[in-house]
């Protein structure tokens, strides 16, 4: 079976008014519970239109395309056994 690359997957990003550039963004919900796109850096709704990238062009934007590690690299991929262990506390004997 094929493994999805980041190069075949495409990213949304808009325009925010706030930080004044064309940004990451996410899907949230309004105080209506209606669906809205926000910015990834300042959580401001994004009003304008929507695009959809390729991972080339959002590297081209300053981001950077990261694969997850396998877990016991910490890349966190929540399957445990990932995190500090507790060290073993060792006492001299007393007499």
């Amino acid at each position: 079976m094929a493994q999805p690359g980041f190069g075949a997957s495409e990213f949304p990003v808009g325009d925010c008014s706030v930080c004044d550039k064309e940004v990451l963004t996410f899907v949230d919900f309004d105080d209506a519970g209606s669906e809205c796109r926000r910015c990834l850096h300042c959580e401001t709704t994004i009003s304008g239109r929507v695009r959809w990238i390729d991972s080339e062009m959002l590297e081209a934007d300053g981001y950077a395309v990261v694969e997850a590690r396998a877990c016991g690299n910490g890349g966190g991929c929540s399957a445990g056994g990932c995190g500090m262990r507790e060290r073993a506390v060792t006492r001299p004997l007393q007499d």
